[in-house]
């Protein structure tokens, strides 16, 4: 029939449209990746303080002793 020499997009003559570069081949993610690494992996390499280690060791063993210390079944909130 005469319709088979139409298009099947939804308008005519609908060009296909490439699809978006991903992100890490694109000019502006390439630049701003670059940066934002010569910035920051020299403080991003630093070990952490003694002081900050042990407040995330009690932090952790408080809560591992919370959830061990918590009820098989959850509570109904009233």
């Amino acid at each position: 029939m005469a319709s088979d020499d139409k298009p099947r997009g939804g308008r005519t003559g609908e060009m296909v449209r490439p699809r978006v570069k991903a992100s890490n081949e694109r000019p502006f993610d390439l630049w701003l990746h670059k940066q934002l690494h010569a910035m920051y992996d020299e403080i991003a390499s630093e070990p952490l303080p003694a002081d900050l280690l042990n407040l995330i060791d009690r932090d952790a063993a408080a809560t591992g002793e919370a959830k061990s210390n918590a009820p098989a079944e959850p509570r109904n909130k009233k």
